[in-house]
């Protein structure tokens, strides 16, 4: 069976302008109307938490990718559009936002990542400000009724912790990368609950290099920018060996493809093929909120009050990985608000407002791991102790 994969011009995010007053804007939508009125454009519309957000594009690769990942709109109104047009002259791989409208434009990128996480962004700026719906770039799952978030830089095990959790007999995943938290219902409940807006899970193949299973959940979904040659791999080490899994290299082990050689490869994965419908959830109830840290001196568990764990989250120190952002950047150290690139439209008083509410108010525990001095069951018992005090 040969992989679904394909590899976009661009595999990263492109160059953005979140702030493009709307006269610019309007001249640069003309440009990408003018490309996605000739023949071979799709439009579709999904559905994330109540808002609608509009996709007008011309590559076949995100719109299969956009129509698997959401659950569509049925809704005439729409609350946010994406413009994606490829093949345009004239452009570098680019993105453009104009917050007066709430709509983005792309300009040559078919790499989805950054189409999805704007949508999320502008899909929070209507919730934020008008439903006081906390968006948080993090994993969930509930453990026997309940719900841990996540939140952590990429490399320091966000996704690894999850599906420890999530593989317990009493685990399941609500999302692996986004939660929806309605503070307004959460007053009225006494307590908060965490969504997801999507219906497949958009994952890093790397993630195969410690969960082997996954090679045939792979191999079964939509791909991209996965290594298919030998030859595109930076890490083969010697004839026939691998620096990355300290054994045969896969395409010598006659395997088709290798899903950590790139570490921004991805797979669209619906949430019940990992384990069945029976560990997914649509919601969790939020006892615990835990963040990661990956490095050689902290200590490996701090407990935070709301104070020390804004602090934290508002400076958003991580390592920037391969793929995010240029690769000259690529080890080097970064600072991400609230460890969520998503947000279009960052209001620091709201984030800090939502965050101190989850742990003052609403008594969620707040624990901060460090997982380079520890093994990764360690860490995973931390987080049940700690989940099993709540």
């Amino acid at each position: 069976m040969k992989l679904n994969n394909y590899a976009t011009a661009s595999t990263a995010r492109a160059k953005s302008d979140k702030n493009v007053p709307r006269q610019r804007f309007d001249d640069l939508k003309a440009v990408a109307e003018k490309k996605l009125l000739s023949p071979g454009s799709f439009r579709s519309r999904a559905n994330l938490n109540g808002v609608t957000v509009e996709f007008w594009g011309n590559s076949r690769h995100q719109y299969d990718f956009w129509n698997l990942n959401w659950n569509s709109a049925k809704s005439e109104r729409v609350d946010a559009r994406i413009y994606s047009a490829f093949g345009v002259d004239g452009f570098e791989p680019s993105a453009y936002y104009c917050p007066e409208l709430n709509e983005s434009i792309f300009f040559n990128t078919e790499y989805y990542g950054q189409c999805k996480s704007w949508a999320l962004g502008m899909a929070a700026a209507v919730l934020e400000e008008k439903h006081n719906t906390h968006s948080i770039h993090g994993a969930c799952v509930d453990v026997g009724g309940k719900g841990v978030i996540i939140v952590a830089p990429t490399g320091t095990g966000k996704t690894t912790q999850a599906f420890r959790l999530m593989q317990l007999p009493n685990g399941r995943i609500v999302g692996d990368d986004w939660v929806y938290v309605d503070h307004q219902e959460g007053d009225r409940l006494g307590y908060l609950v965490g969504r997801q807006p999507e219906k497949s899970l958009y994952m890093r193949t790397e993630s195969q290099l410690r969960e082997t299973w996954l090679r045939k959940t792979f191999d079964e979904s939509k791909c991209e920018n996965v290594v298919m040659k030998k030859t595109d791999c930076e890490f083969t080490d010697g004839e026939t060996g691998c620096k990355l899994n300290h054994d045969t290299c896969v395409f010598d082990a006659a395997e088709e493809c290798c899903y950590y050689a790139f570490g921004n490869s991805r797979a669209l994965v619906p949430r019940e093929k990992l384990y069945g419908a029976s560990k997914i959830a649509d919601e969790a109830r939020i006892k615990l909120l835990v963040l990661l840290r990956r490095d050689e001196v902290s200590p490996n568990e701090v407990h935070l009050n709301a104070d020390e764990a804004i602090q934290v989250l508002r400076k958003g120190e991580y390592m920037i990985r391969p793929g995010a952002g240029p690769k000259e950047m690529w080890g080097k150290m970064g600072q991400e608000s609230w460890y969520n690139p998503y947000l279009l439209r960052l209001d620091h008083a709201r984030q800090e407002w939502f965050f101190r509410r989850m742990i003052s108010k609403f008594g969620v525990k707040c624990i901060l791991l460090n997982t380079r001095v520890e093994k990764i069951g360690e860490t995973h018992q931390r987080i049940l102790k700690v989940l099993n005090e709540s």
